[in-house]
């Protein structure tokens, strides 16, 4: 994992910790989301073969489907998470590319804002923490 960078986590500390890596690319993230965050899953590539993570969170929400397009990348990652009830969730979430693109924002913008904007590299992986939604949200960034 040279040049990888792990930053992050945006939440809080329920649920149980997930950490699907660092990815050689993201292609497709799916999304359920409606107060908050619900879920998040991710198709990526590693040692040539197309995967997708397990889904980190719950079946709520409504879902949502960012499909990259070839030679599109991840360079920012934005949100808020807040209290949700009586825990603290990840409550909303956008996504900004190499190609200018903007995704979301998905979910509900309240609570504590936060923000990772990438100059010369990629997000390749999500971490966090997730029950029934997703409670908290880092990132795996890699230098171009």
């Amino acid at each position: 994992m040279a040049g990888v960078v792990k930053v992050g986590k945006f939440g809080g500390n329920g649920g149980g910790a997930f950490d699907m890596g660092a990815a050689t690319r993201l292609t497709d993230i799916k999304i359920r989301h409606g107060a908050a965050i619900d879920a998040i899953q991710i198709k990526y590539e590693v040692d040539g073969k197309i995967k997708w993570s397990p889904q980190y969170g719950g079946n709520g929400g409504v879902l949502a489907e960012i499909d990259l397009k070839d030679g599109e990348f991840l360079t920012s990652i934005s949100g808020y998470y807040g209290s949700f009830g009586n825990i603290i969730v990840v409550r909303s979430l956008s996504f900004g590319t190499n190609l200018n693109s903007t995704y979301g924002p998905y979910g509900v913008q309240q609570g504590t804002p936060f923000s990772i904007p990438l100059q010369a590299g990629k997000i390749v992986g999500f971490f966090g923490r997730s029950g029934a939604l997703v409670d908290a949200i880092g990132v795996y960034l890699r230098a171009n």
